[in-house]
């Protein structure tokens, strides 16, 4: 296989730590990976409250609103400063509060703090997975995706919405 990958997170890396937002758009899908986080999210949501919408008159209304909150939510959250913030380990969530408490003025992350303790695997010839584990252990997974010669950030998988 090629170092395109490995390449590519090195440049990701550099971007967060420099908030260089052009190395980033260069290497991060971020309208992508925005939309594959809200089919994870948005899928997950129906599936835990199917049974509980089912019933309910306003069951149609309560999904729509709870599609709209999980897009703005999203559209907030995928951002260089939450990206570093997953990169350093800690949960989504986590992520979120950081970033909406001190937003983007805060010190960038060290370089070296992100992608700490992260394996790396190679899932087929165009597509390549790095994990990073929070303090519990559970694991984000991002997905690079080669097109031609170059690989971009395309999604996001987040533990909190892994297939029940």
């Amino acid at each position: 296989m090629t170092a395109g990958p490995y390449l590519a997170i090195a440049d990701i890396k550099t971007g967060i730590a420099e908030k260089d937002t052009d190395r980033l758009a260069a290497k991060v899908d971020f309208p992508t990976l925005r939309q594959n986080l809200k089919d994870q999210i948005n899928a997950r949501l129906l599936h835990n409250t199917a049974g509980e919408l089912k019933d309910n008159p306003l069951g149609a209304l309560a999904a729509g609103l709870a599609t709209t909150m999980v897009d703005g939510i999203v559209d907030a959250f995928v951002t260089p400063a939450g990206l570093a913030n997953v990169m350093e380990g800690d949960r989504p969530s986590e992520s979120l509060v950081k970033q909406t408490v001190k937003a983007d003025t805060g010190p960038p992350p060290k370089e070296e703090d992100l992608l700490q303790n992260a394996r790396y695997s190679y899932d087929s010839f165009s597509q390549f997975s790095v994990w990073v584990p929070d303090d519990e252990g559970k694991e984000t997974r991002f997905v690079l995706q080669r097109d031609g010669v170059t690989w971009r950030l395309v999604n996001l998988v987040l533990p909190i919405v892994d297939p029940a």
